[in-house]
């Protein structure tokens, strides 16, 4: 038995690689071999295509079901080819069928093991195939996975965890401590191993992020695991700004440090920490005392605050030098100093002096103003100086002057705008200063931001020309945080770590809670889990939360003024799902298998189950067993299943095969109080027709229908096909009835004779144009007709005796009538025949079929003492006896007859008897004899008289 199964798996193996190596097919293409002719089926399914389908998720040791779906039937079975990619995982049936004029074929599944596995289709050299994952319930660490509460981070410090998994992603403690092996990227650091302890199956990975990076990790028996962590930062833009940039030498300058994000000014809550540094402390410095040189003249450390910082830049000698203010993680932002005269923003390198002395006094003649941020929400800072403005060879120079106790007038077009009308240009000394000629150049002032837009600022004072500044008054940067928990891999009855809880910004990313708090928040926390604490204290970048899970529990953490966060921690050992498989796409009217399991929080079947209630749309309908569905109308269909764990809801695509139905009934005009008949097909069999009409419609047969309509009008006709699975026909025709007749006319002889003859004949204006007979269709309406009067054929006349119309009969030869009913037309022609009757009366013409009496009378000659007496006639083929005098018969052809006399004496025999009676009696002989031969004598002399006579008149 092995030795025959081994072989018919062998023929069958070679017989499916056969298949699948036939070339020039199509993927998924079906070219049928035609079967039987007389099927209404198509016997070959063009680019028809078939799919196979199988639960994705099976539990080892439990049969399933799969099936194989065809997109068009078939009018003989379609043998499916099946094959396992995997035998010792999942088996199943050599081949399927899928029956004719159906669409499914369900095979059975075994799933034996734990693993993956394909199963395989093939038809006529076409492949498809489906995938499936068995699942078993005894699993064994094979592979690490890390999670890491977030793969975006602008905090440095962050807490990951390491799991050893099966091969289906569900955690499994390990056998005894086992050492992991931990390699990042060079932005990245880490301990470089962690350990999971025996009979745990996670431990912790602390991280420190100081850019982008890759973290892997590996174990000589549960593999590589690797994820990835990218490092951003906020898009904050640095400004800095020095004003006056000419400025005063031993005197001071104003120097403003802030921050912008999109646009708008950026004010954290958290103090921001400034570096500055000048690149000539002998032009300008951060220190105030000119005699003793310190580190900070050159280095100078600030803090921002409420996104500014500002202080004093000291100046010294004439030159130039460049204010650079540093921020870590943010960046550099730099403005140039000019001390003494300036030419074009450049430095001229001669002292005041040069321009100004006793001789040649410099008097103020402009006003320069800034203002400082140049984009702010509510306040900001104004700065004025007083210069000099000389112009030598189209050159100007700019000689800042010391504040001479003037007075500067300010105006602004911002109507909200608040600030000092009027500023003194006070020469306050500089303090700490050890030279005579410290002196303030430049006058600070205050100014408060109404409503929001870009305004303009002018200083002003007399014979000075007026300074103008600009500034944008605007919303500052407003970003929104949120709590975050990562879950973590749990099971219940245990307490372990179940989460990791962090800060994150609009973006997504993680930060550090004291960029956002002065002061570590505190934390809120409503659960339901066991040894979960209340309250805690946000320190870190990284909060673990951790209790003991016995069912499904919500978490929810909240901290005042940010958004919180909740979650559903599930134990994986406990099912807490259902899932619901089925085809995606199947034919309607037929059963198709399904299933339905629960499920942990990983997604793992844990076991069948059979729905409590299902909820449907109308035309979709359950298998008693429980293992089948129908849907029976077309279309995207969603099932709800419900049950103890919870209710799923799945949608699947049904469709109807396309049957063809044709009708002989197209642009046809039914007739008027007939039977109109007209058939219908289809390219299937055992198709329902049903056929709505204003007009009664009878079956008469298989596909044979009649309508009678009623009255003349135009209407449609509707034809309704109907067979389970296929998608419903429906064909309109529209079509007209008429008040159509039926006409036959014949002409024909009343001896029989069929006449061809043709008439002049017109119906509702429709000449007809034929030789009798025929039957012709037209539609009702006025007649009028002309025939022959005389018609002769083959020598024979005949003469137009009367026309039948139905029961209504004419004479005359034109007839004018209104046809509305089927006529036959009936012209008879009278046979005119002609009796030749010579030496008789009676001849003449007459019709067929009339009596004929023909009479050869007596003739007198020799003053009527002799007549002609009627003998015989004469003729061929006489229809009456020869020797009768006044014969009758009925005529049924034309004769000729001549009438033969003989001359009869009898009269004249008896006019000369008398006489020679007398001489006998005179004479008184005594014997006859005697009185014989005289008379004879006498006789034959008269006859030879009359000859005489008569030739003479001829």
């Amino acid at each position: 038995m092995r030795i025959i199964f081994g072989l018919m798996r062998t023929v069958v193996f070679l017989f499916f690689i056969g298949i699948v190596i036939l070339p020039l097919q199509v993927f998924g293409q079906l070219d049928l071999i035609p079967n039987d002719a007389s099927s209404n089926l198509p016997s070959k399914q063009d680019a028809s295509s078939f799919t196979i389908w199988i639960p994705s998720k099976m539990i080892s040791g439990q049969d399933y079901e799969g099936m194989v779906v065809l997109d068009k039937p078939t009018n003989q079975p379609s043998i499916f080819y099946l094959s396992s990619s995997d035998i010792s995982t999942l088996r199943v049936p050599l081949s399927v069928t899928v029956q004719p004029s159906e669409n499914h074929g369900i095979f059975t599944i075994t799933a034996l093991k734990d693993g993956n596995a394909t199963v395989f289709g093939a038809l006529n050299g076409n492949l498809t195939q489906c995938d499936a994952m068995v699942y078993t319930s005894n699993s064994q660490p094979s592979k690490l996975q890390m999670i890491v509460p977030t793969h975006v981070t602008k905090a440095q410090d962050m807490q990951s965890y390491v799991f050893s998994e099966d091969k289906f992603g569900l955690p499994v403690s390990v056998d005894e401590d086992t050492e992991i092996t931990v390699t990042t990227s060079s932005m990245i650091t880490a301990p470089e191993t962690v350990t999971i302890p025996k009979g745990q199956y996670y431990t912790t990975l602390p991280l420190i992020t100081k850019g982008s990076g890759t973290i892997s990790i590996s174990s000589d028996t549960l593999g590589v695991a690797t994820t990835n962590v990218t490092k951003t930062r906020d898009d904050i833009t640095i400004k800095l700004a020095v004003a006056p940039y000419t400025a005063l030498p031993n005197s001071l300058s104003y120097f403003y440090i802030w921050l912008e994000k999109d646009g708008m000014p950026f004010k954290p809550p958290y103090a921001i920490h400034a570096s500055l540094t000048s690149s000539d402390t002998n032009v300008a410095r951060f220190g105030n005392n000119y005699d003793v040189t310190h580190f900070s003249d050159m280095l100078y450390s600030t803090t921002i605050r409420d996104g500014v910082a500002k202080g004093f830049v000291y100046t010294r000698n004439v030159g130039s030098t460049v204010i650079s203010a540093s921020i870590d993680g943010f960046g550099v932002a730099s403005a140039s100093l000019i001390v003494g005269p300036s030419t074009n923003n450049q430095v001229t390198g001669k002292n005041i002096t040069s321009y100004c002395d006793s001789f040649s006094s410099c008097k103020p003649n402009m006003v320069k103003i800034w203002v400082y941020p140049t984009t702010f929400d509510d306040s900001g800072y104004g700065i004025i100086g007083l210069y000099h403005e000389m112009n030598q060879s189209n050159t100007s120079t700019i000689i800042p002057l010391e504040a001479d106790s003037s007075t500067v007038q300010l105006s602004s077009n911002g109507p909200e705008t608040r600030y000092d009308k009027q500023i003194s240009m006070i020469p306050t000394r500089i303090p700490g200063s050890n030279e005579e000629a410290g002196v303030a150049q430049a006058v600070e002032f205050g100014i408060q931001g109404g409503g929001t837009g870009n305004f303009t600022m002018a200083a002003s004072g007399p014979g000075e020309i007026p300074g103008v500044a600009t500034f944008n008054v605007k919303p500052r940067y407003s970003d929104s945080y949120s709590i975050k928990i990562t879950p973590l891999p749990a099971k219940a009855g245990i307490n372990q770590d179940l989460g990791i809880m962090y800060i994150a910004d609009s973006t997504g990313a993680m930060i550090e809670p004291s960029n956002v708090f002065a002061v570590p928040p505190q934390v809120e926390i409503k659960s339901t889990i066991n040894n979960m604490p209340k309250v805690l204290d946000f320190t870190s970048t990284n909060m673990i939360l951790g209790g003991m899970l016995t069912a499904k529990s919500e978490l929810v953490a909240s901290i005042q003024g940010i958004q919180s966060s909740a979650i559903s921690i599930v134990p994986l050992d406990v099912a807490t799902n259902m899932e619901f498989e089925l085809p995606p796409r199947v034919h309607v009217g037929e059963k198709f298998p399904y299933v339905v399991y629960k499920t942990d929080a990983f997604g793992v079947p844990l076991m069948r189950i059979i729905p409590r209630d299902v909820s449907t749309i109308t035309g979709v309908d359950f298998d008693p067993s429980g293992r089948y569905i129908y849907v029976n109308q077309e279309g995207r269909v969603t099932i709800v299943i419900l049950s103890e764990d919870g209710a799923i809801k799945q949608s699947i695509t049904s469709f109807y095969n396309d049957m063809n139905v044709n009708t002989d009934a197209n642009s046809t005009i039914f007739r008027v109080g007939k039977d109109n008949i007209f058939n219908i097909s289809s390219d299937i069999s055992d198709v329902t027709y049903k056929v709505q009409s204003i007009f009664p419609v009878i079956k008469k047969g298989d596909g044979e229908y009649s309508i009678i309509p009623s009255r003349e009008q135009s209407f449609d006709v509707t034809i309704f096909a109907h067979k389970d699975g296929f998608r419903p026909v429906s064909e309109t025709l529209h079509l007209v009835s008429k008040k159509i007749i039926d006409i036959t006319m014949v002409a024909k002889g009343n001896d029989g004779t069929q006449l061809h003859i043709n008439p002049k004949f017109t119906v509702s204006n429709y000449s007809i144009e034929q030789n009798t007979p025929f039957t012709t269709t037209v539609n009702a309406g006025n007649a009028d007709m002309e025939l022959p009067p005389k018609v002769i054929l083959q020598n024979k006349n005949y003469v137009l005796h009367m026309i039948d119309i139905g029961n209504q009969r004419y004479t005359e030869n034109n007839v004018q009538t209104y046809l509305e009913d089927d006529s036959y037309i009936i012209a008879t022609y009278d046979l005119v025949l002609s009796v030749n009757a010579t030496n008789a009366i009676g001849g003449g013409f007459y019709s067929y079929g009339s009596t004929v009496t023909l009479d050869a009378p007596e003739k007198w000659q020799v003053s009527f003492l002799v007549r002609q007496v009627f003998d015989h006639w004469n003729g061929n083929n006489l229809p009456f006896d020869s020797k009768t005098n006044d014969p009758s018969f009925v005529a049924k052809d034309s004769i000729f007859a001549t009438a033969i006399y003989r001359p009869d004496y009898t009269y004249l025999m008896l006019v000369i008897a008398g006489p020679i009676t007398g001489i006998f009696a005179m004479r008184k002989h005594s014997t006859i004899s005697w009185y014989a031969r005289e008379l004879n004598d006498k006789l034959e002399k008269f006859i030879a008289k009359l000859h005489v006579q008569e030739n003479l008149r001829t």
